[in-house]
């Protein structure tokens, strides 16, 4: 056996255990580990159909493997930790993927960073189901895009360099499309979740509206500094799961579901009683800081 040989079955036995030990950076070395476990150093040529589903979908058990355990059913987590091991893991196939010239390796990268795209997304909607549903949609968030890897394969084979910038354009545009129906889903499930919230009177209208996108609430001034964005945000969207997966549950599950939304209904309002509190307070010119010198 060669010198990279060994080095990618050592890379392949490293990837799972680095990727959880729970930082950000170790998810990253966790992708790159991955990458070359899979595709090597190259230089290759655009694989056939069989060896680059085989391929993707080797990379992707990895990252299941990996990302599993700390992955919530939101979009922007899903986004940022996707990103994290699929950049390096791409960066990695583009390189050795190279044998057929540069335009060819970024359309190598591309497609891999769109089936990395694909398999982040569905894992987001997998992770507010439960049961079957659950282990089918991970099935297809790792089959989808070994699928999608092997007909860019077999599109390319005729003439890898003719058909690079048809791939490039494709596999970038795929990027941010494979997200379009987790968005949909989330935000289908915040509205009609989180609207009972609001009937209930536990939680503001407005909050309520601004919670049912990405963009809507990573930029709504009424959350927040950052970590209380963060932390409140969370907890709505974990919120809408728990009553979402609630639903046609009975027993013991149905039970632990409901534990889950009161501890979220907690959370969630002790939030809004500090920002209330906030609020009074700098309405009426007495600030936190001036407080407590008193």
């Amino acid at each position: 056996m060669t010198t990279e040989s060994w080095l990618r079955i050592l890379a392949a036995g490293a990837a799972v255990p680095v990727g959880r030990s729970g930082s950000r950076p170790a998810l990253a070395v966790s992708g790159l580990l991955a990458g070359f476990a899979v595709f090597g150093g190259g230089p290759s040529t655009f694989p056939g159909p069989a060896l680059s589903a085989l391929g993707v979908g080797g990379v992707l058990l990895v990252a299941l493997a990996v990302l599993l355990p700390r992955w919530l059913p939101i979009t922007g987590d899903g986004v940022f930790a996707g990103a994290l091991f699929g950049l390096p893991a791409s960066v990695v196939a583009g390189v050795a993927i190279r044998g057929n010239g540069a335009l060819a390796a970024l359309a190598a990268f591309a497609v891999a960073l769109a089936a990395f795209s694909l398999f982040s997304a569905e894992a987001v909607r997998a992770s507010a189901e439960a049961g079957g549903r659950k282990a089918a949609l991970l099935a297809w968030a790792v089959a989808a895009p070994a699928a999608l890897s092997a007909g860019a394969a077999a599109f390319a084979r005729p003439d890898p360099r003719g058909a690079a910038p048809a791939l490039l354009a494709g596999g970038l545009a795929l990027v941010p499309l494979a997200w379009l129906p987790a968005l949909l889903v989330e935000r289908s499930r915040v509205r009609r979740e989180l609207d009972e919230e609001v009937r209930l009177g536990l939680l503001p209208a407005e909050d309520a509206a601004s919670l049912e996108l990405p963009w809507r609430r990573a930029f709504e001034k009424r959350f927040g500094r950052p970590d209380e964005r963060r932390e409140y945000v969370r907890s709505a969207l974990l919120l809408a799961v728990a009553r979402a997966q609630q639903r046609g549950r009975s027993g013991e599950a149905e039970r632990l579901r409901q534990l889950e939304v009161l501890t979220f209904r907690t959370r969630l309002r002790r939030t809004l009683e500090a920002r209330s509190v906030r609020h009074a307070r700098s309405e009426s010119g007495e600030y936190p800081a001036a407080a407590s010198e008193r």
